[in-house]
């Protein structure tokens, strides 16, 4: 069965197009959003053709926020429009400045030999724990402004948003906790039956985490902890490395890899890895040639 890949993009259209080329394959659907606010990444990604894979950029276009419920809104978005399409075999969550790093044929023989295994990343310790606790308990206010330090209404916001949360914390005031909430890195690869739930649960996410921080390193993990798919999750001990993806977050936020990285990229046994920029254009020609010759 054919897989479906997800990407939510703003910017580094020579990653993006190298992207692109890399899942340009007969088993492959691309499902694209461009953020509403980069109106020259669409005009340049609608000249794009794909010559193998079915490429669709949507036309319904969010204005996507850092730690903000537009993140999930906009994963909804992507899943059920590539649910009213076809049925998937797995549904790739990536960035626009995301890239594999294995073969097309290793990513379908892998996916193929862990048929029904969820790839969500988890994760845990003490400090991950405190900072879910944080997330989830308080109302979060005007969190489309958190970044915009230079919006005209940063400062008016940000003063709302933190005595709100002044206040919360004075009166010890805590949101409900219906369920058991877990968190991870937002970026997945999952099975037609998990789409299927996300979306079936989609009243109560966009409900509960309207007003959480970062929801979208939350929802996924939540829903299928507390779902009759728990048991598939591929790796939930792993320390957020169970999604497959190739992150670094010592040394960066993450780190963005760089041409010194490439021999640890080549050798990976992940199959993706983030995050990837336009400046290191040798690197990306490099992991290109090295996978377009396997």
């Amino acid at each position: 069965m054919k897989h479906a890949y997800l990407i939510i993009a703003h910017n580094e259209y020579p990653v993006l197009k190298a992207l692109l080329l890399m899942l340009d394959d007969e088993r492959n659907d691309i499902y694209l959003h461009i953020d509403q606010r980069s109106t020259e990444l669409y005009e340049k990604i609608r000249t794009f053709q794909a010559r193998k894979a079915q490429l669709h950029v949507l036309s319904t276009r969010n204005k996507v926020y850092w730690g903000d419920l537009s993140q999930v809104e906009t994963e909804y978005l992507l899943l059920e429009t590539a649910l009213a399409q076809e049925t998937y075999s797995y549904y790739h969550l990536l960035s626009g400045t995301d890239l594999p790093i294995q073969t097309q044929n290793y990513i379908h023989s892998f996916f193929q030999a862990n048929t029904g295994k969820e790839f969500v990343g988890y994760w845990s310790g003490d400090k991950h724990q405190k900072d879910l606790e944080r997330k989830v308990s308080r109302y979060y206010f005007f969190t489309k402004h958190l970044k915009r330090n230079h919006s005209k209404w940063h400062i008016i916001t940000a003063l709302c948003h933190n005595f709100a949360l002044i206040i919360q914390k004075i009166v010890r005031f805590r949101r409900k906790q219906e369920i058991e909430f877990r968190k991870g890195s937002q970026w997945f690869s999952i099975t037609h039956n998990l789409c299927q739930h996300l979306i079936e649960k989609k009243t109560f996410v966009l409900r509960r985490f309207k007003y959480t921080l970062c929801p979208d390193e939350i929802f996924v993990q939540t829903i299928l902890w507390n779902s009759p798919l728990k048991g598939n999750i591929y790796n939930p001990d792993d320390n957020n490395t169970g999604s497959m993806r190739l992150i670094d977050w010592n040394r960066g936020n993450p780190y963005t890899w760089q041409a010194q990285d490439y021999s640890e990229l080549i050798t990976s046994d992940k199959l993706f890895a983030r995050k990837f920029c336009s400046q290191e254009t040798e690197l990306i020609k490099q992991i290109e040639a090295t996978y377009s010759n396997k």
